[in-house]
């Protein structure tokens, strides 16, 4: 995997040097919150025999195209220092392949300060629905679409960084909760556009400063454990 020590270093003085910020504080939780209230989507439990396309036997439940991730169940004997002795049973999450995704971040200099492109990102799991992300957050099933959907947006950036003109600062796999999913990894990926070429971003998106998003963080659920996971390492 890949790292730039001289960068990383460079970062982490981003919190304490003078930073011309795009957008203020107020304005970015401002854009949040205009987001939530505007969207229109609703999530409500179903019974898992109404799950169209998900194929549910004894054994798993899993996609009809074989992607994405299944639901088995796991047998835990011997647990080590855990409050059950013995061990327990328990389903999981399990991807297929084990093939995990990109969690990626992109960085630009704007008005002559560092900024990073986030992504308000609605999951259908996320308390309030929608929290603040990476700029690219995907499987690699999404990324070969197998949901018959497009692909993720800012993608080729992170497939073909030199070809977009960008810097691979961070290149690093992430481990993800054990509790329930199953041998489940990330790779993240912080880069720079060294270009001056404007990139264009939809209504969802919005550059940020490192500070903004750490002082994000402390807001009530907004920042998701992947964004937080990216800029943990600065």
């Amino acid at each position: 995997m890949t790292h730039n020590s001289k960068e990383i270093l460079s970062l982490r003085k981003e919190i304490s040097s003078k930073i011309v910020s795009k957008h203020s504080l107020k304005e970015i939780k401002n854009w949040y919150k205009s987001i939530i209230k505007k969207s229109n989507t609703k999530v409500k439990k179903i019974d898992l025999s109404d799950c169209s396309n998900w194929i549910i036997n004894n054994k798993t439940i899993s996609h009809k195209s074989k992607k994405f991730f299944k639901v088995e169940a796991l047998r835990v004997t011997d647990s080590y220092n855990r409050e059950i002795v013995g061990g327990w049973d328990q389903p999981i999450l399990t991807e297929p392949g084990y093939n995990g995704g990109i969690l990626g971040l992109l960085r630009k200099e704007i008005n002559g300060s560092p900024h990073y492109l986030i992504n308000a990102k609605f999951e259908p799991g996320n308390y309030r629905l929608i929290q603040l992300s990476p700029t690219l957050q995907a499987t690699f099933s999404n990324i070969a679409k197998a949901h018959e959907g497009s692909a993720p947006r800012f993608l080729k950036y992170f497939k073909e960084p030199k070809k977009n003109d960008c810097k691979i600062i961070f290149k690093q796999w992430f481990s993800e909760e054990g509790g329930r999913l199953r041998n489940k990894r990330n790779l993240g990926i912080l880069l720079n556009h060294d270009s001056n070429k404007t990139i264009k971003i939809d209504s969802d998106f919005k550059w940020v400063t490192l500070k903004q998003i750490k002082e994000l963080i402390f807001e009530n659920a907004m920042v998701n454990p992947h964004l937080r996971g990216l800029v943990s390492f600065i």
